[in-house]
């Protein structure tokens, strides 16, 4: 995994011209890219960035970036119905997708160096981009190289590592921006030297969601949860950091709502997607982190599992008001 490269041309090309056209339906529909989120925070502080959301969780242009946690999965924005030949790439892709959105970078504009984490194969998602407009003077820095990518083409960039952003040019540069899963179809798009660097042991690859089954549906009740399962992990844990022993747990309260399981902490809900066996992970994000509910000798527990690629991390609490 660590051979494959930072930036990839994938396979497909697009139509510069139908792009365009789908652009220009919504240009005026853009707005700031003022995110608040801690994976966005520095890059909403450049200035000169706006963007439109074509998916983003529950629909709702405005909750772009809040993809990690809430009520609500990703779906589509009421401008996708605007840019027909997007929705033609989307669906020829044949990838689960997260969000999909058009970043506009205006001349002048300086994005600093960050890294966006967690996130990559090992993580269970990666991020896209089709150039729409550009110029030789706006150029993306991953790790210290830097891309100059044209029109119409399709890349993958390792977006996990130190990364900055640049537009010296006079002209804007915009990009559809499509943030997906890990599936098979995936690599797919990938050329054939850059599939050879894919270990797919180290790959945490979608799992859709199920419908919760009857012997769950009851589920009510305060629950203790570590505090490392609600931490960001730039870097894997160690075994140490995931048991969180010695430190507090945080409680919570678990029940169900619209057919799925609920968390709610402080007041804020985190709806949970079932996967089989009593596991769940957040209904907008990966398997990286999940909990399962189970029973040991009438009582039940949740054990808390960390996975990135092939390692995985567990720690469990009784759950006695469950």
């Amino acid at each position: 995994m660590s051979a494959l490269p930072d930036a990839i041309k994938l396979l497909p090309s697009f139509n510069v011209e139908r792009l365009c056209a789908d652009l220009d339906s919504v240009r005026k529909q853009f707005q700031s890219h003022g995110n608040s989120t801690v994976a966005y925070a520095e890059e909403g502080e450049a200035g000169g960035w706006d963007v439109l959301a074509l998916r983003c969780p529950g629909g709702d242009p405005s909750q772009i970036g809040e993809g990690t946690g809430g009520m609500e999965d990703f779906a589509d924005t009421k401008y996708l119905e605007w840019t027909p030949y997007v929705r033609e790439i989307l669906d020829g892709l044949g990838v689960p997708l997260r969000g999909v959105r058009f970043s506009d970078v205006a001349p002048g504009t300086v994005v600093p160096e960050h890294t966006d984490q967690p996130y990559g194969l090992q993580v269970g998602w990666v991020r896209l981009h089709v150039p729409v407009i550009t110029n030789d003077h706006a150029v993306l820095f991953v790790n210290g190289e830097a891309n100059r990518w044209k029109p119409g083409e399709f890349w993958y960039a390792n977006f996990g590592a130190p990364h900055s952003l640049c537009n010296e040019g006079d002209e804007a540069r915009i990009h559809l921006i499509i943030d997906c899963y890990i599936s098979e179809n995936l690599f797919q798009l990938f050329p054939e030297e850059a599939r050879q660097h894919i270990d797919r042991a180290d790959v945490l690859f979608f799992e859709e969601e199920r419908s919760l089954p009857a012997d769950l549906s009851g589920l009510s009740g305060m629950i203790r949860i570590p505090p490392s399962f609600l931490n960001r992990f730039p870097e894997p844990p160690t075994e140490s950091d995931w048991s969180a022993s010695g430190q507090a747990d945080i409680e919570g309260e678990l029940g169900v709502r619209d057919g799925r399981v609920v968390v709610r902490l402080g007041g804020r809900g985190t709806a949970m997607a079932y996967l089989g066996n009593g596991e769940f992970r957040s209904l907008c994000w990966t398997r990286e982190r999940t909990l399962t509910v189970e029973s040991r000798d009438g009582v039940r527990w949740i054990s808390f599992r960390y996975q990135r690629g092939r390692n995985v991390l567990r720690t469990a609490r009784e759950q006695p008001l469950l």
